[in-house]
C-alpha cells in the first residue's frame, strides 16, 4: 500500500525530548578543527506512542499478540543516530504484538555493507554504532553505544557492521525495516548534475543485491520496508527524487517504499553542515511519523495472512554479469584545478572523503585512454586523518597509473566533492590508493573487534 493516512493529527504529537539529546563536539587529532556533529544515543523517551499510533491506523497486528508475536529487524546507516532509530525501536517496542525488535546502527554504511560480498566482507563502521536488542526471558533490551561525545572527547572504536545473512537466521523477523540512501548523494557533482545511466547504474549496484538476496533467502521475511532519505539541503529536489525513484525500481519488487521527503521538512532546527544530519525533535518526529506509515500500511494489509518473501516467486534483477575490469593506464598530466580539501565538520562524522582533482592529460604511456582530461579523486581523509596533498600544484607534471572507479569499489560511497570536473569525465582513482581503503583487505589496517 503507497497511499497513507495524515501523519501528525494533532500539535500535541511534538515530544519534549531535550534532556535526552547528547551533544558532542568531533575532536579528532591536532591535525583537524574541532567539529560540531551531534547524536541522539539513547532509547527515545516516549517511544510509547507506538501503541497509540497502531490504535489510530487499526495495526492490530501490532496490539495484539499472535501465536509467539511479530519479530522486528531494523537497520541504519548514520542519520538514525540522531534520534531516528531509537524512536522506531521503541515505538515497536512499545506494542503488545511485537515479541522482538533488533535495531542496529552502523554509520557510514550503504546497501552492500550489511552483506557477505566482496568487497565489504570485512566492513566496518568507525564512525558510531548503536545496538538495541530485544533478550529472550528479559523485560529490558540490550544496548550498545560508541558514539561520539558519550562522555568527553569520545571517540568511537571499529565496529565491524553486521551481516543481513547472519541477522535473518539469529533474529528470524517477520518485519525489517531499512534506512538507507543519503550516502548515494555524494554521486552526484556539486549536488545537482544528474547522469541517468551512470548514476543509476551505481545506486542499483548497491541495492539489488540486497534486493536479490532476501526475495530467495529470508524465510521469515512477511514485510520488507525501506525509509528513503529525508529532505535534505546538500542536492536538488531533481537528485533526491531521481535516487528515490531508482532505489524504488528494485525495492517495490520485494516490498514497500517509505519516502521521507513527505515526513520531513528543511532546515531543520537542529542539523549539521553537511546540511543533511539532522538530530533531537525533529529526528524523533521522523522515527514517530515513519512508525505510522508502517502501522497503516499493515492495518490495511495482514501480515499473519501474506506470505514470505522466499514464497512469492519474485521476480528481481538477476546478478549483473561480471564485466571485465579495464586495465589500469599510464599517463602523463598536467595539474589544471582542484577541490578545496574542505574543514572536517562539514562532513562529520563519516572518516574518509574524497576530492576532485582535474588533470590535462599530456600524454598516455601505456593502455588505451581517450579524453583530453582526467578527474582523479584523492583521498583527502582515511580514518579521520588529513592525507598530504602538497605534491598536487596547479601546472605540475605527473606520471600516473590510474584506475576507473568502479561501481563496487569500496571507495564508490564514500563522501566526496567534485567543483572542477566536468558531467562527461569518468572519475579515477590512483592505483596506489585504490587498496588505502580502510576496509581493503590489502590495507595494513587495524582489525575491530566483531560486533554482534
Amino acid at each position: 500500500m503507497n497511499a497513507f493516512p495524515s501523519i501528525r493529527p494533532t500539535v500535541q504529537a511534538i515530544m519534549l525530548i531535550s534532556r535526552d539529546l547528547l551533544r558532542w563536539a568531533l575532536c579528532i587529532g591536532a591535525c583537524m578543527a574541532c567539529c560540531d556533529w551531534h547524536a541522539y544515543g539513547d532509547s527515545a523517551k516516549g517511544g510509547g506512542r507506538g501503541a497509540e499510533i497502531a490504535t489510530q491506523t487499526g495495526a492490530n497486528c501490532l496490539l495484539t499478540s499472535a501465536g509467539k508475536g511479530l519479530r522486528v529487524l531494523i537497520l541504519s546507516d548514520s542519520m538514525g543516530l540522531g534520534g531516528f532509530a531509537s524512536e522506531l525501536d521503541a515505538c515497536f517496542r512499545s506494542c503488545a504484538g511485537v515479541a522482538a525488535v533488533h535495531t542496529l546502527v552502523a554509520c557510514g554504511t550503504n546497501p552492500l555493507s550489511w552483506m557477505k560480498m566482496a568487497p565489504y566482507s570485512n566492513a566496518s563502521t568507525r564512525c558510531g554504532y548503536l545496538r538495541i536488542e530485544s533478550v529472550d526471558g528479559k523485560k529490558a533490551p540490550e544496548e550498545e553505544k560508541d558514539i561520539y561525545g558519550m562522555t568527553k572527547g569520545h571517540k568511537p572504536v571499529a565496529h565491524r557492521v553486521p551481516k543481513i545473512e547472519d541477522l535473518m537466521e539469529r533474529v528470524k523477523p517477520d518485519i525489517v525495516v531499512f534506512q538507507s540512501g543519503n550516502n548515494f548523494f555524494d554521486f552526484f557533482q556539486q549536488g545537482q548534475v544528474i547522469k541517468e545511466e551512470t548514476h543509476g547504474k551505481l545506486i542499483l549496484a548497491h541495492v539489488a543485491p540486497l534486493m536479490r538476496w532476501l526475495a530467495t533467502n529470508a524465510p521469515s521475511v512477511k514485510k520488507f520496508y525501506w525509509v528513503a532519505p529525508p529532505q535534505a539541503g546538500n542536492v536538488t529536489p531533481e537528485v533526491q527524487q531521481f535516487v528515490f525513484d531508482t532505489i524504488s525500481t528494485e525495492v517495490t519488487k520485494i516490498g514497500v517504499m517509505l519516502d521521507s521527503r513527505k515526513i520531513t521538512s528543511y532546515p531543520y532546527k537542529n542539523q549539521d553542515k553537511d546540511k543533511m544530519h539532522f538530530y533531537g525533535n525533529a529526528a524523533v518526529d521522523w522515527g514517530d511519523d515513519t512508525f505510522r506509515l508502517v502501522a497503516a500500511d499493515l492495518g490495511a494489509n495482514d501480515i499473519h495472512a501474506a506470505l514470505a518473501l522466499t514464497e512469492r516467486n519474485i521476480e528481481v534483477a538477476p546478478p549483473v554479469a561480471q564485466v571485465v575490469k579495464e586495465a589500469d593506464v599510464t599517463l602523463r598530466v598536467r595539474l589544471a584545478a582542484r577541490t578545496k580539501v574542505p574543514a572536517p565538520d562539514s562532513f562529520a562524522p563519516y572518516g574518509e572523503f574524497l576530492v576532485g582533482y582535474l588533470y590535462e592529460v599530456v600524454a598516455v604511456r601505456s593502455g588505451k585512454y581517450a579524453d583530453k582530461q582526467l578527474l582523479v579523486m584523492h583521498p583527502a581523509y582515511i580514518k579521520h586523518v588529513k592525507q598530504d596533498l602538497a605534491r598536487f600544484q596547479i601546472g605540475g607534471e605527473f606520471d600516473f597509473t590510474v584506475s576507473e572507479l568502479e561501481e563496487d569499489s569500496l571507495w564508490a560511497t564514500v563522501h566526496r566533492r567534485d567543483d572542477v570536473g566536468k558531467p562527461e569525465l569518468f572519475p579515477y582513482m590512483l592505483a596506489e590508493d585504490v587498496a588505502r581503503h580502510p576496509d581493503s583487505s590489502e590495507c595494513d589496517c587495524a582489525t575491530p573487534s566483531p560486533s554482534k
